[in-house]
Formats: structure tokens, sequence, C-alpha cells
């Protein structure tokens, strides 16, 4: 028809599963994850019921589409710290890491939710894990090259295996500081960092002496 601007379905379908994530994440962040039904989504998105199960099989559905626009921007994260740290020591990249994820789950409050909640459906969880394990490896790499390791250094197994128990603590310490305080404890940040610092610096030890 005259005057009317036909949109591509493929475009009309991304901005219908964009129109319900968001109504999804306010949902979460005022009433939290519980509070999340695939009927009060379609209420609140102003669309049939039926439109919700032709882009989600049910909640669980939801919630990972929600989360993996999340953990996807962590690789983002992931480059620009590579980028940033190729010149600095180790314990400053700690820092930035820890700083830049605290400043993700600031800002996004319905992922902290889902995260601090362990609302990750298997496949979610995985693709964390693996996120977990890539940021690892990049530690591992950048403590070799400053602490000249030597070649191999960085694919050493019980290297890899200490960085990624680093990873792994410091997320649990963020899950404190996030439970005590929903912007994040100041203090316990702090502490995560510190325990880092002294954590890595005994592994770089141990893995010099070897």
């Amino acid at each position: 028809m005259p005057g009317i601007r036909r949109v591509p379905r493929q475009a009309r379908s991304l901005a219908r599963v964009d129109r319900l994530l968001a109504a999804a994440e306010l949902i979460i962040v005022r009433d939290g994850v519980r509070a999340l039904t695939t009927h009060r989504l379609a209420t609140d998105a102003g669309v049939p019921i039926g439109t919700v199960y032709q882009f989600f099989a049910d909640k669980q559905g939801v919630i990972d589409a929600l989360a993996r626009s999340y953990i996807d921007g962590s690789e983002a994260i992931m480059a620009r710290l590579r980028a940033d740290g190729a010149g600095g020591h180790w314990s400053d990249l700690v820092e930035t890491l820890i700083d830049a994820f605290v400043d993700r789950y600031r800002a996004t409050p319905a992922y902290r939710l889902l995260w601090l909640g362990r609302h990750l459906g298997p496949e979610l969880q995985r693709e964390n894990e693996e996120s977990n394990a890539a940021m690892a490896v990049m530690l591992a790499e950048l403590i070799a090259a400053n602490e000249g390791l030597g070649e191999g250094a960085a694919a050493d197994p019980e290297l890899l295996r200490s960085c990624r128990v680093g990873i792994h603590v410091g997320e649990a310490v963020l899950r404190l500081a996030f439970t005590t305080d929903p912007t994040g404890d100041p203090a316990v940040i702090e502490e995560a960092k510190h325990l880092e610092r002294v954590y890595l610096d005994d592994v770089v030890r141990r893995t010099g002496r070897r």
C-alpha cells in the first residue's frame, strides 16, 4: 500500500525479541526473577501470549536469552583488557578486570540478579564457565610475559589451573560483595583485589621455581 513502509520479516522478529527481553529485564529488576512468567511477560510487553512462545519455549528460555547478551559482552571486556594490559603488570590487569565486572554488574541489575541467584540454564552455565576459562588463559599469558617465565610457560597446566582457581575465587568474593550490598560492597571488592594479588603472587613464585 502507498505510504506503508514494509519492514523485513527478520527485522520485525528481532524487534519483537528485543521488546520481550526489555520487558523481562524490567520485571526482574522491579519484582525479582520469580515474578517473571510467560503470561506476565506477554502482558507487560503488550503482545499476545503466542508471541512469547513464538520465540521462547518457556521462562528459562527468556532468562537464558537475556543472560546470553551479557555473557557475550564479556568477550568485549577481555579483548579490551588484553590490549590495555599488553604493556602492564599482571596485578594491574587483575584490578582492572575486577573493576570492569563490578561496573558491569552495577550497570545491568537484571543480569546481576540472575547471576547471584544462579538462574542460568545448563547451556548458559557452560558458556559462563568457558568465559572464565578464557579469562584464566589471558591471565596466564600476561603473567608468563610479565615475569619472563620462558617459552611455553603460559600453557603450563599448573599455571592455567591456578589462574582458573583465581578467577573462580574472585567471582565468589564478588558474589559476596553484591549479596551484602546491591551496588557492591566497596570493602569486600577491595578484599577481592587484595586476595587475588596475594594468591597470584604466590602462584608466580611457585611457577618460577619449577
